[in-house]
């Protein structure tokens, strides 16, 4: 029994340790926590990835790039709706939009002390297909959406990564202000006392 114990206590120690490095987007207050092995992508890489004018803000990806995360703020007062009654309006939108969608989860969920939508659904782009996770929810007087993402055939070993990434999400993290530190003044160094010329 000890033994199995250990085990576990081994496991969810090596668990914590992979969802290491921490992303902080300043702007709409929000951190969300991913193995190691994830970074940003360069405007570059999001360019390809994304058309070029509905690229997102952001992209965390891991090394392969074959698993992202995109972050984005629209100016859209996503708390003066209600979002049950949204839902239906979204979907409309993103029927319309997304090439080749097929639902598979449509859902209204509270976290972190307020409501999301998240809709999860198939997109077909560039000849391949993509499983994604779409969180959406108010931030201040704006709408922050998260997608987490993969490629079809990658995502059922992605999917316990992307659901625990999911609950690393933290809202309202207060990010301070860098503080300029002035650099140290040098003092004069003191002035060298004149020998006296030998009479």
């Amino acid at each position: 029994m000890k033994k199995f114990l250990l085990a576990i206590l081994a496991a969810a120690a090596l668990t914590s340790a992979a969802l290491a490095n921490e992303f902080t987007f300043a702007q709409a207050g929000v951190k969300i926590t991913v193995p190691n092995g994830y970074t940003l992508l360069q405007r570059s890489e999001i360019d390809q990835l994304y058309p070029p004018t509905r690229g997102p803000g952001f992209v965390i990806g891991n090394a392969a790039r074959s698993v992202t995360i995109s972050y984005d703020l629209k100016p859209f007062d996503l708390a003066s709706l209600n979002l049950a009654q949204a839902m239906k309006p979204f979907e409309q939108v993103f029927e319309k939009r997304v090439p080749s969608l097929v639902w598979k989860e449509r859902k209204l969920l509270e976290f972190e002390k307020q409501q999301w939508l998240q809709l999860e659904f198939l997109s077909r782009d560039r000849n391949a297909d993509y499983y994604n996770i779409m969180l959406i929810t108010a931030v201040k007087d704006q709408m922050l959406v998260l997608n987490l993402n993969a490629s079809a055939a990658d995502f059922p070993a992605a999917e316990p990564e992307l659901r625990a990434i999911m609950k690393t999400i933290v809202l309202n993290v207060v990010v301070p202000e860098p503080v300029a530190t002035p650099a140290p003044t040098k003092k004069p160094a003191p002035a060298k006392k004149k020998e006296k010329a030998a009479g």
